[in-house]
């Protein structure tokens, strides 16, 4: 199925311009015509294509999950795609190297390479043998200096690796949520630990971060249009276009 086509015929038989549709879906113009064209590339991400994908075919009375079969179809062809050109390349580049190799292999040396080696011999001999005694009488130094650094190193080291590690152990404490405003607009608020953090109307491109020790309690008025990450990791939409959704998210119990 030609998911620009069936998004354009619809449209068109709708009497709907471009405008028409930024006007009452939100999403931007030219995203709008990527979809027609399919230049999936054009939009912010995978994300977003998604959701102006399943909220364009909303609006226009399509039946939104054959849309996003043929989208998730789409991609994973180009996925395919990628992986086979990716293994040619490597093939090529891994011919290419053995046959560099078989022609080093059959060159032979020329003679000013064998002088050039006996060269070098004879003056690592001369060194050897005259730097020989200023080289133990140093030694001792040298080797007090270098233990005398490389205690500095291991004191520094091991300072740096216990603030990581503090650092770290703090970012996982508690409950972190991630609002994106995909599409459209969404009434939010957010109550972090019984208290109020945020209340108020975002907009497409907007995001919000709440972190709380205990729980955080959201309220969407227009859930289908807002991306819920929670400790980074995304749940998706919480419910459609339109929609109001509560859910309380509260800190794993064993932090």
């Amino acid at each position: 199925m030609e998911i620009g086509n069936r998004l354009k015929e619809a449209r068109l038989a709708r009497g709907l311009t471009l405008e028409d549709v930024e006007e009452e879906t939100k999403i931007r113009k030219k995203y709008i015509m990527a979809l027609e064209m399919e230049q999936f590339e054009v939009l912010p991400g995978p994300i977003y294509a998604k959701a102006f994908l399943k909220n364009y075919a909303k609006y226009l009375n399509i039946n939104q999950y054959e849309i996003m079969d043929a989208f998730k179809q789409r991609q994973s062809r180009e996925t395919v795609h990628e992986e086979h050109g990716s293994q040619s390349a490597e093939k090529k580049i891994a011919t290419k190297n053995m046959v560099d190799k078989k022609v080093v292999a059959n060159r032979k040396p020329t003679y000013w390479l064998y002088a050039a080696a006996v060269l070098l011999v004879a003056a690592v001999v001369v060194s050897l043998v005259y730097g020989s005694k200023g080289l133990w009488s140093n030694s001792a130094e040298v080797n007090e200096g270098e233990q005398q650094i490389e205690e500095q190193i291991t004191t520094q080291d091991n300072t740096g690796q216990q603030d990581r590690i503090q650092y770290d152990f703090t970012n996982i404490t508690g409950v972190k949520i991630v609002l994106n405003v995909i599409s459209d607009r969404s009434w939010v608020q957010a109550i972090v630990d019984g208290n109020d953090a945020f209340l108020g109307e975002l907009t497409a491109g907007e995001s919000r971060t709440f972190e709380g020790k205990e729980k955080i309690r959201i309220i969407l008025g227009n859930a289908g249009a807002v991306e819920v990450l929670e400790n980074d990791q995304s749940l998706g939409f919480l419910g459609d276009m339109g929609a109001v959704v509560e859910q309380e998210f509260k800190a794993p119990a064993d932090q």
